[in-house]
Parts: C-alpha cells; sequence; structure tokens
C-alpha cells in the first residue's frame, strides 16, 4: 500500500536510499533513447523482476527476430517476485508527464505454451507521486490495481487493456478488438503514446505494422488519460500473472525491445 509521510526529509531519504531513481513532474522531458536488442549476450541495461536470470532470462540464437540474439523468458509456476507472479525486465525513466515518445519490442510465444488464462507481456506501470510523499512501501507493494497500459497474451488473442483507477482492479476496459496470436510466429509491436494525467493523452499502437487502436476519423490515436500522478510509469516486459500463479512453465521469446522518438528508430 502507498504510505505518506508528513516530513519532507524523510520522504526524500526513503525514495532516494529504495531505489535510487528518483523521476521528477517537470513536463516535457525528452525521454531516452533505449536499445535493447541483447546483441551484447545479457541483459544487464536492465532492471530486474525475475527469480533467476540464469534460468528466468537466458539469450539464445533461436529464434531471434533479428540479429544473432533474442531473450527466452520463462514463467514457472512458483516464480513469485515483489507480491506477484512474474518474470519481467523493466527500463525505469521512459515514460514522463506531458512526453512523447515511441517503444517497440517483439515477441513469439513458443508452440509448447498451454496456459489460456491472462498474461501481461508488457505494461506502463504507474509510479508513487514522489512529491507528494508516497513511496513504495514494503519493496514495493502492489498498488491493488492493473497498470494504466498493458498488452495482456490470453486465450491465444493479444489484448490492449487500460485502465482507470489507481485503486481497484475492476476499472479495466478493452480498447479496439482482441488480435488471434499463432504460437512459433514473432510479432512486432510499436506504440506510440503521449503521457498526461487527463484526456489530452493518447496511445497509437501497432502490431506487424497495422494499428490495432481504433480509427477516430482522423488516425488511430485513442485519446484518454494514462497516468495516475505525474511523476510518471515505466516500462516493463515479459510474463506478468499478478496473484494468479500459471499451472505451467510458459517460454516467450522478445527481441528488440526500444524507446525512441520516431516510428521508424524503433521499429524492427
Amino acid at each position: 500500500m502507498k504510505t505518506y509521510f508528513g516530513l519532507f526529509y524523510l520522504t526524500i531519504f526513503i525514495v532516494i536510499s529504495a531505489c535510487g531513481k528518483v523521476p521528477t513532474s517537470e513536463p516535457k522531458q525528452p525521454i531516452p533513447s533505449f536499445v535493447g536488442d541483447f546483441e551484447n549476450g545479457n541483459v544487464s541495461s536492465f532492471h530486474y523482476l525475475v527469480v533467476d536470470t540464469t534460468k528466468n532470462t537466458q539469450i539464445v540464437t533461436s529464434p531471434v527476430r533479428k540479429g544473432k540474439y533474442a531473450l527466452k523468458n520463462r514463467l514457472n509456476p512458483n516464480d513469485y517476485v515483489n507480491n506477484g507472479f512474474r518474470t519481467e525486465l523493466a527500463i525505469y525513466n521512459s515514460a514522463f508527464y506531458k512526453s512523447e515518445g515511441y517503444y517497440a519490442f517483439s515477441f513469439y510465444i513458443d508452440s509448447n505454451y498451454t496456459d489460456y488464462a491472462y498474461n501481461l507481456i508488457c505494461q506502463w506501470q504507474d509510479l508513487p507521486y514522489y512529491i507528494q510523499g508516497e513511496t513504495w512501501e514494503p519493496s514495493p507493494s502492489l498498488h491493488g490495481s492493473p497498470p494504466p497500459i498493458a498488452l495482456i497474451y490470453v486465450n491465444e488473442t493479444l489484448e490492449l487493456k487500460m485502465n482507470d483507477s489507481p485503486s481497484t482492479n475492476t476499472k479495466t476496459f478493452l480498447v479496439g478488438e482482441s488480435l488471434s496470436i499463432e504460437k512459433g510466429k514473432w510479432y512486432d509491436v510499436v506504440a506510440h503514446i503521449y503521457w498526461n494525467d487527463n484526456n489530452t493523452a493518447f496511445q497509437e499502437i501497432w502490431i506487424n505494422g497495422k494499428p490495432i487502436t481504433p480509427f477516430n476519423g482522423v488516425d488511430h490515436k485513442y485519446y484518454y488519460r494514462n497516468l495516475f500522478n505525474r511523476t510518471g510509469n515505466y516500462f516493463k516486459f515479459g510474463q506478468y500473472r499478478g496473484k494468479d500463479k500459471t499451472e505451467h512453465s510458459n517460454i516467450i521469446y522478445f527481441d528488440e525491445v526500444n524507446i525512441g522518438s520516431t516510428y521508424n528508430e524503433v521499429t524492427p
């Protein structure tokens, strides 16, 4: 649960010592470019939300979307990290208040993937509102609600889900239509997002070059707020099941995880 502290200096101390990354709410900060193509042969450029990087996040030479290497992401039934069943890699400082960016990754559902329940393969997760005294406490706890934006693999389909409340899990909704996903095939995701805490915010998402956000009469930007506060969000990908344990060990491959300022900069 988020907790509040009345003393300013205590808040600053806790925030800095807890994570070393303190996003600000200054508007229109440029989002740093990021290249995560795994061509360095490791996952050292990411923040780990996994039980064991040697088992959950392995670098492989096949299948590969581009280059020589890709990531093999394995979620086992007992992989429980930070109050949830997950094996995720995160990129901090990647979604600021009143900033705009492009995010991309490629994924490949292993042909032996057997579960049909929901699995978040990427999410833009909200952060505590540090300047108002919020912190991760304990380290961290679930907010009690889904992230503002997530792509969810469920029943062999991909869904774009948004959430309208930071304090409940009953305010999620589907954006557009579910997309059928074939196992054993690469899919390229590109997301163009403008971050704000009101409905000037938008998200525009393509799968294999085709928009999955609905046409609004002009373009495929879906206007809806995507920040719960002005600290911003951060980007995670992998597998996340919340409190619901997976029945089997499941594998998803990832490649070409990029962040930039244009579509052409990030797309594989």
